[in-house]
């Protein structure tokens, strides 16, 4: 079971850009998220996915080199944002090899994506966390006053030609 961190290299140059492209998605608060673009429909314009898929190439492509693999595909990408509170309960992602999580906003390690099996993962703002999408995952209620936002993507490595 391979979960990886990486920092995300252009994250410095991106933060502020990304938020205010997200600021610009209609506000979406469901269950005990302040806000995510989940529930849009799926061909609702995303300009902030647009700038992110086309600058994670290098992280993707290092993935790949790390499981001997010759390209990637992400399946679907969203954001969500937790205020003082919020949390995502237990969850795991079908139809994908990972899923992956982009720490844009991240106020304290606490708020940090957790795994049920206890796998202790040494995250900061900046980084992407990979994962096996099948591990059952969540994120605790947010205990600081300060807003935690996530680019989350559910990916896949291939080899060799497409099959599906």
């Amino acid at each position: 079971m391979d979960i990886i961190v990486k920092p995300f290299k252009k994250h410095k140059e991106l933060k502020n850009t990304l938020l205010k492209l997200i600021n610009k998605i209609p506000k979406t608060k469901k269950e005990s998220l302040s806000n995510t673009d989940w529930y849009l429909p799926e061909d609702y314009k995303r300009e902030y996915l647009d700038l992110f898929y086309k600058n994670i190439q290098d992280h993707m492509m290092s993935l790949c080199k790390d499981f001997s693999c010759t390209r990637w595909h992400i399946k679907n990408g969203w954001f969500q944002q937790y205020k003082k509170g919020d949390s995502h309960d237990w969850h795991n992602h079908i139809g994908v090899q990972f899923s992956n999580v982009y720490y844009l906003e991240l106020p304290d390690i606490s708020a940090k994506t957790e795994f049920l099996n206890k796998h202790k993962t040494k995250i900061s703002e900046g980084d992407i966390l990979t994962f096996p999408a099948y591990l059952p995952h969540r994120s605790s209620a947010n205990k600081t006053n300060k807003r935690k936002t996530v680019i989350a993507f559910n990916s896949n490595l291939l080899h060799g030609r497409d099959y599906y």
